[in-house]
């Protein structure tokens, strides 16, 4: 990907993860949107960047000059991933800021929830008893 803010290694650990193609979509797309916010704000600690500094960075993108609508939906989409990113950054221990969180924390975040052992519909009884034959 070689215009992909992750890097190689990165972009490998999410495709390598057992997890269902969409949920390693997901993460992915938090991935980048973190690397994206990191180079907007120009740092890779600290709070979110504002909307001015998002708008500076689009519109240093040359694939984003010339194209207004799509620059302000990708604003749109960063901004909801950063408010994602928050929320993870609020819950870590000892909290941290959104553009510290690394790949292995959007990790843990992001692991799709485990499906419990099935139970059975009608736990037997101690008065049940097997049918004789």
């Amino acid at each position: 990907m070689p215009d992909s803010p992750l890097s190689h290694d990165e972009a490998a650990a999410i495709d390598a993860l057992p997890w269902p193609l969409l949920e390693r979509q997901r993460l992915r797309l938090l991935a980048h949107s973190l690397r994206s916010l990191q180079a907007a704000a120009g740092r890779s600690d600290g709070e979110l960047p504002t909307s001015t500094e998002l708008e500076t960075w689009a519109m240093a993108q040359p694939q984003l000059q010339q194209e207004p609508s799509f620059r302000q939906l990708l604003i749109e989409q960063l901004n909801g991933a950063g408010r994602r990113l928050k929320q993870i950054a609020e819950g870590q221990a000892p909290e941290q800021t959104p553009l510290s969180l690394s790949l292995e924390q959007l990790i843990r975040a992001s692991t799709p929830p485990q499906n419990p052992a099935p139970q059975p519909a009608h736990p037997a009884s101690p008065v049940d008893h097997p049918p004789n034959d």
